[in-house]
């Protein structure tokens, strides 16, 4: 099966392709081939944020958009952080209005974090998590059974330790959704981790490794724009 790594860089380079040949027919007057290579990533987390409905990647995507290409839109005039300015602001005005954008849509319940705690939904099929964090800086800790959590964080930071939480089946999902913020997750050393982000100008990494070759999978992706993802085992 193809991973969605494949997949995401695949549509990058496919819509690449189609930007060279446009731009050597003459519909791309004057835009450079790395002005065309960052706008086709950008564009690939556009279509990737309104699918999954995250607010921050999509206005934070067409922010960078329109960054790239202000000459050739004629929009210098407010960038860079103008149009900053009004990304993060209408990321944070959205959130307010809808907030449960962008969180689970599966077949059970979820009830988004308000910003101070974690609000947990238990069903009999496992755990859902989800927590929404604007300009902020928390740090908290999941217990009990898991199947999956969303973080949503946004010029924030978040610490989130799993040492008292247990993988329901033996294995959970973390979603990670992080603008210009900073997410710290802690996870036992009895569990593996899979990380698997996409990232604008921003990076993910793993601290440390498992000391046991178990069952225990956490699958952490999501996407990270000028920001950093952190795995740590403790």
């Amino acid at each position: 099966m193809r991973s969605r790594k494949s997949i995401f860089w695949g549509m990058v380079l496919l819509l690449a392709a189609a930007a060279l040949l446009l731009g050597r027919l003459g519909y791309l007057e004057g835009v450079g081939f790395w002005t065309i290579l960052f706008s086709a990533c950008l564009l690939s987390f556009l279509v990737k944020g309104i699918v999954r409905l995250r607010i921050g990647t999509i206005l934070f995507s067409l922010a960078f958009l329109v960054i790239v290409n202000d000459e050739w839109l004629h929009l210098e005039a407010i960038t860079p952080w103008p149009v900053l300015g009004a990304a993060l602001l209408g990321t944070v005005g959205l959130k307010m209005l809808f907030p449960k954008l962008g969180g689970y849509r599966g077949s059970h319940p979820v009830r988004i974090g308000d910003g101070s705690s974690v609000i947990q939904d238990y069903t009999g099929d496992g755990e859902y998590v989800s927590y929404d964090n604007v300009f902020g800086e928390a740090v908290k800790y999941v217990s009990g059974v898991i199947r999956q959590v969303d973080v949503d964080n946004v010029f924030g930071s978040v610490q989130i330790y799993f040492t008292e939480a247990f993988l329901y089946g033996g294995t959970a999902n973390v979603n990670v959704d992080n603008v210009f913020g900073n997410v710290v997750i802690y996870v036992p050393r009895t569990w593996n981790v899979e990380l698997n982000t996409e990232n604008v100008f921003g990076f993910s990494k793993q601290t440390g490794k498992c000391s046991i070759d178990g069952e225990n999978v956490i699958h952490v992706g999501g996407d990270v724009i000028f920001g950093n993802l952190e795995v740590i085992y403790v």
